[in-house]
């Protein structure tokens, strides 16, 4: 299996789906017991009927929606997306379920089956794989739109309907393998829920367009599915993206959006800060296999990037990133890299050793703001801080008023000339000018 699929989310969705149809399997038995096909159903059956499946198709949902979270801890998300999917699935069951046996009474009476009367065993299991096919598929669609997504809906109804056709072909075998209606009834049902929960999350895993692996912190190994055109990622149980027990992680830390075929990252945290690829944002633009570090967690975004030929790839070629990636600084032996063709001999080193190359005219403006032309994102910052102004005679910093100060040479000032080797530090963030 593909290293991108998640197992954990698949081995939760099929063990949530086997217990929804195993719980769902007794209101279901309350109503059936000792009626068989071949007698005449009465109209409190029927409705019954209808109800004691909804109830089962409602569990098997709700079940399937709170193993979202991969975990066993119950949070107060959870129950609110178990609850709303049991709403979703109950309501979606009636009609489904109304449909599905006026198909299913017809295929039997097509196959010999009346009062009194046991037809064609083959004609049972075609009208029991068409019954659970379109209550497969109305379950899938349930559960993707207890997310809130069109998009996850269809995913969904894919995968329910693999799901309840393969549950239908294999409830009547296990019937006549088992001496009891009531046995062959709980484990049909509890197989039918476990096919749906595995498929649905296997049509979640197969089409998910970009993914985070928890690599380090409390959570190591959990996926996140990037799903929706913004996440938000944080410690508060709101978020899609849930860093748990870290204080180092804001209840609102940083949102993912898709622009496009893009994925941006946004820092909402002040103080604490969104580092991609070891340096700090305020936005990025993410390529496959950057790594993301907030508080003590380090997350790998990946994404299934699309080729010429119109495949899909899952960890892909890295496409070049707009996120910092810092450049370690040359050792004493080594030639440091040449400027830009279009650049003079005059550039700010980063501690870090991230180099800041100087036009030989014109006006460099600097700030936490996104406006600037060199950002940087630290809450000593002023959104609008300082410039760096070129002309014929040499390169001269100025501050733009901001509250912790510009410095040269550890002195502050408001305007000073800047000569080769000069420290300059904006409010805490440190450069070296060379030129």
């Amino acid at each position: 299996m593909n290293s991108s699929i998640n197992r954990r989310e698949l081995i939760f969705k099929a063990l949530a789906g086997l217990l929804g149809g195993a719980i769902g399997w007794i209101p279901v038995e309350i109503v059936n017991h000792g009626h068989s096909l071949t007698q005449a159903e009465s109209a409190w059956l029927v409705y019954g009927n209808l109800i004691v499946m909804a109830i089962l198709a409602g569990t098997i949902g709700a079940l399937i929606s709170a193993s979202d979270d991969q975990s066993f801890t119950i949070t107060d998300a959870m129950k609110r997306r178990a609850l709303w999917s049991f709403v979703i699935c109950f309501l979606l069951s009636l009609p489904a379920t109304y449909f599905s046996n006026r198909a299913f009474s017809a295929i039997l009476a097509a196959g010999g089956w009346a009062g009194n009367h046991q037809g064609s065993i083959f004609y049972l299991i075609m009208a029991r794989i068409v019954g659970w096919t379109l209550m497969g598929m109305m379950l899938g669609i349930g559960v993707g739109l207890a997310t809130g997504s069109i998009r996850n809906a269809l995913k969904g109804a894919a995968g329910g309907w693999v799901g309840g056709f393969a549950g239908g072909i294999v409830f009547d075998p296990i019937g006549m393998l088992s001496s009891s209606g009531m046995l062959s009834r709980f484990i049909g049902f509890s197989a039918v829920g476990f096919a749906i929960g595995l498929f649905i999350g296997l049509a979640h895993e197969l089409t998910k367009a970009a993914w985070l692996v928890v690599e380090a912190g409390r959570l190591k190994g959990r996926q996140f599915r990037i799903d929706g055109p913004t996440v938000t990622i944080g410690r508060a149980e709101e978020n899609a993206i849930g860093l748990f027990g870290d204080p180092g992680v804001q209840p609102r830390h940083a949102t993912l959006e898709r622009k496009g075929d893009v994925y941006v990252i946004r820092n909402l945290a002040v103080q604490a800060g969104t580092l991609v690829n070891g340096g700090r944002i305020e936005t990025a633009t993410l390529a496959d296999g950057d790594q993301i570090k907030i508080g003590n967690y380090e997350l790998r975004f990946h994404e299934r990037v699309q080729t010429r030929d119109g495949h899909s790839l899952s960890a892909a070629a890295p496409r070049p990133s707009m996120a910092p990636r810092p450049t370690p600084a040359a050792p004493p032996s080594s030639v440091a890299p040449a400027a830009p063709v279009s650049a003079v001999e005059a550039y700010l080193e980063s501690a870090t050793g991230e180099r800041i190359w100087l036009a030989a005219s014109g006006r460099l403006s600097i700030g936490r703001a996104l406006d600037n032309d060199l950002v940087i994102s630290d809450a000593s910052v002023s959104r609008h801080h300082a410039a760096i102004e070129a002309n014929g005679a040499g390169y001269r910093v100025i501050d733009l008023g901001s509250q912790n100060g510009s410095f040269v040479n550890g002195q502050r000032i408001s305007e000073a000339p800047l000569t080769n080797g000069a420290a300059i530090r904006f409010g805490d963030a440190a450069y070296v000018f060379h030129g």
